[in-house]
């Protein structure tokens, strides 16, 4: 017995010593936030100041010296999520996490975004070069001041590589991939369905049945600046007749049960009211940005202050960084302020066509790529190019192959000339900029000191509007005609990721003529709501009313489908149904809101999904398109949805159903069903319950044991996709949300959901997440200073 508590008092002392030994390697990693160090890059003295939040000011006596500076903070607060997004660009995850990410470097490398990202380094102007390798001397030095290791790379068993200069640009590159990858997958998608539509040819080979599938447009359009959309944009595409697409004789349809959580967008808000209608008379700029949540928050707060010099002005730059960048991407230089949301456009071109064999002649060529993989042997992929572009998948059983040209493979169409925002004082300088920012393709609403507001796209844009236009050679727009609306008579411009433009050229610009390019914008109800929101302003604008708009989360866009509920469930259909008679109470008492209480908000919104869903699903098993019940519809599709709901053809409905208003009452029993596996009793299935956000670190799911520690509270919260506050199931939402006038700083907020840092024993782990989560304002400037660090050369 005696043995047995000695070996017991041992083994306690084992797991006390390794715990210790976890928490001093862990807390040896925070970085030193009071103090001086001397760093070898500099060339001047660097004073960094933190607030209570542990935002940091950055305070350099140069352009060079203030990029390492922020190099130097992102590493040390951030470096792991930097290293995330340089390997997912660069396709080079599985030499960090092994096999388990093979797949994903695939879908990467074959674009081979390093050589692209050398390649752009190489073309970048002489203080851009400068910058970026100030930036990634900083990031290296902020590495080797911590006492150990980033946590991360503990838990990994491996060592953090090295910054480069090159990496900043696959930073950037991570963020093509996220905004514009997937658009992919759609256009695929839309092929498959117009290859196998009858009827008559339109245009180019796209069927004249598709333009109704896949609408330009919706009687939900809000364009930027116009209080209602204009009546070409708002016509609607003819029925399809049974010759192009007959779903009454097809097999007979079995439905796959929709699910309460759609896979989402990307998208976001912003918008711009001019100095005629603000209360400081400057422009006010509201921007909210979604994407995937996760821990650290995507963006990193930073003030950038550098003094005035004999020929150079100084700068004072404020808002939100992305850790792996020298610049600041939204926010405020104390003359101009701006914000983005995702242009949806006709940024690639997929093009099917027979695999050739060897011996056809046609003119291919290969270049090898080897993947590394932690503790496997390495994976080659070998990326073939041909004519019409990257070869991106094939199926040897058709022996088709799809070929992708995609504007992100061109160096020439990523740069960075965001960092000349820098020094831009007026509207129209930034409009005199954007054509050749070479970003993603972004929204930006740009407002200045003086009031005036204007909206155009950051991204670079081919003239070319045909099929060739993502394969470079072309010329790329000017500031003469490059997409833009300034200073519109309404003194108010929005963007919620739907069609902003309504001038034909611009949008042949940004969407081509080939097609429908259109429906691969959002659908406009976000942005009319905002819109509304806007125009029921009574009072000069501050930034208090911008972020009540942002915390909009009235039920406008599924109030018809309540009507259409209650008029679905009627009398007849309730007997003998005794949770069909529930449903339609809940469903009629609703509050008209995505709050957390809502369980008629809940219900509706199920029942809007899963008739879509089965609508689409129908639509497309009729036409035997491959994985028909894995598809999502297109964002336009609640145009033709409505139509077909009105309308009610009966060979485009499954012969299943005797009529459309059985198919419509079969789905409310759908529905129920599939909240019947989530809610034992359907009055307390509350919109909160679905609508949980749940902020995770990408190595907590490995860690269970420790995602108390690393992931952030989970909470119910309002709002959903199609009205202002986005908010959507675990891991979407509002990546940041500001408002700001540019020379007004003081009076603006500013809040993401996290903190600073990216290690869980700092003080900024968590700061600010809850007045993200209760939509509370944070000022928009840092606080006063709680600790100051000095580095000198």
């Amino acid at each position: 017995m005696r043995t047995l508590k000695l070996i017991g008092g041992l083994l306690v002392l084992l797991v006390l010593a390794a715990l210790s030994t976890a928490y001093a390697l862990l807390h040896a990693s925070l970085p030193q936030l009071d103090g001086a160090l001397r760093e070898s890059g500099l060339k001047q003295p660097v004073r960094i100041t933190r607030d209570a939040l542990g935002v940091p000011t950055i305070e350099a006596g140069d352009r060079a010296d203030l990029a390492f500076a922020t190099g130097f903070l992102h590493a040390e607060d951030r470096f792991f999520q930097m290293d995330l997004g340089r390997r997912l660009a660069a396709g080079e995850l599985a030499e960090l996490f092994g096999a388990i990410a093979v797949n994903q470097d695939r879908q990467t490398r074959l674009f081979r975004f390093r050589a692209a990202a050398r390649a752009v380094v190489a073309g970048a102007s002489p203080l851009q070069r400068a910058v970026l390798d100030a930036y990634a001397q900083g990031v290296n030095a902020g590495l080797a001041a911590l006492r150990a290791r980033p946590w991360e790379y503990w838990v990994l068993g491996q060592p953090p590589a090295a910054w480069r200069d090159e990496d900043s640009v696959l930073v950037e590159y991570a963020m093509w991939w996220d905004l514009q990858a997937n658009g992919l997958k759609r256009e695929m998608l839309r092929q498959e369905i117009n290859a196998r539509l009858g009827g008559d040819t339109c245009a180019a080979g796209w069927k004249c049945a598709l333009a109704f599938l896949y609408p330009a447009g919706t009687s939900w359009d809000a364009p930027a600046a116009e209080l209602a959309a204009d009546a070409a944009a708002q016509a609607t595409a003819a029925v399809p007749d049974a010759a192009a697409l007959d779903v009454r004789d097809s097999e007979r349809f079995s439905p796959a049960r929709g699910s309460e959580v759609p896979a989402p967008a990307a998208g976001s808000n912003n918008w711009a009211v001019a100095g005629s209608h603000t209360a400081s008379g400057a422009a006010l700029i509201a921007n909210d940005m979604h994407l995937g949540l996760r821990v650290p928050a995507v963006w990193y707060r930073a003030r950038l202050r550098m003094p005035a010099q004999a020929g150079a002005p100084g700068l004072d730059l404020n808002g939100v960084t992305l850790p792996g960048a020298p610049l600041l991407i939204a926010g405020s230089n104390g003359r101009i302020a701006w914000g983005f949301t995702n242009s949806y456009g006709n940024w690639f071109d997929l093009a099917p066509a027979p695999c050739a064999a060897p011996q056809s002649g046609t003119s291919f060529t290969s270049v090898h790529e080897e993947i590394r993989v932690r503790g496997a042997p390495g994976v080659g992929l070998d990326v073939v190019s041909g004519p019409q572009g990257l070869l991106w998948r094939s199926d040897p059983a058709t022996q088709r192959c799809w070929f992708v040209a995609w504007l992100a493979q061109l160096p020439e169409a990523t740069n960075l000339n965001l960092m000349e925002l820098e020094h831009v004082s007026s509207v129209e300088e930034a409009l005199a900029l954007a054509p050749g920012i070479g970003i993603p393709h972004q929204n930006a609403v740009v407002g200045d000191r003086e009031g005036h507001i204007a909206w155009t796209i950051f991204g670079r844009i081919p003239e070319d509007g045909g099929a060739d236009r993502a394969r470079g050679g072309g010329a790329w727009t000017t500031a003469a005609d490059h997409p833009r609306i300034v200073d519109p008579p309404l003194g108010r411009l929005w963007t919620a990721n739907a069609r902003v433009a309504t001038d034909a050229h611009q949008l042949q610009l940004i969407g081509g003529n080939l097609a429908s390019l259109g429906a691969e914008y959002n659908l406009g109800a976000r942005a009319g709501q905002i819109r509304d929101d806007l125009m029921a302003l009574s009072q000069p604008a501050t930034p208090a009313d911008m972020l009540r708009i942002q915390l909009d989360d009235r039920a406008v866009f599924l109030a018809r489908w309540r009507t259409l509920l209650l008029a679905v469930l009627d009398r007849q259909s309730l007997e003998g149904h005794p949770r069909r008679a529930e449903f339609r109470a809940l469903v009629a008492s609703w509050n008209a809101q995505a709050s957390v209480d809502s369980v008629g908000y809940r219900l509706v919104r199920a029942y809007h999904d899963q008739t879509q869903q089965a609508v689409w699903t129908m639509l497309l098993a009729a036409l035997r398109v491959p994985h028909a019940d894995t598809a999502w519809p297109p964002e336009q599709f609640e145009g033709p949805l409505w139509q077909l709901i009105t309308a009610q053809p009966l060979h485009l409905l499954a012969k299943d159903y005797p009529d459309w208003p059985q198919f419509l009452r079969a789905q409310v029993d759908e529905t129920l069903a599939l909240l019947a596996a989530r809610c034992p009793q359907l009055s307390g299935c509350h919109w909160g319950a679905r609508n949980a956000v749940r902020i995770r670190h990408p190595l907590s799911r490995a860690l269970p044991w420790l995602a108390w520690l690393l992931d952030m509270p989970s909470l119910e919260l309002p709002g959903d996709h199609d009205m202002p506050r986005v908010q959507e199931g675990t891991e979407f939402g509002a990546s940041e949300r500001f408002a700001v006038s540019p020379g007004h700083e003081s009076e603006g907020y500013l809040h993401i959901p996290g903190g600073q840092s990216g290690h869980p024993l700092s003080p900024y782990y968590r700061a600010g997440f809850m007045a993200w989560a209760r939509g509370e304002p944070l000022p928009f400037l840092p606080g006063p200073a709680q600790y100051t660090l000095t580095l000198t050369p």
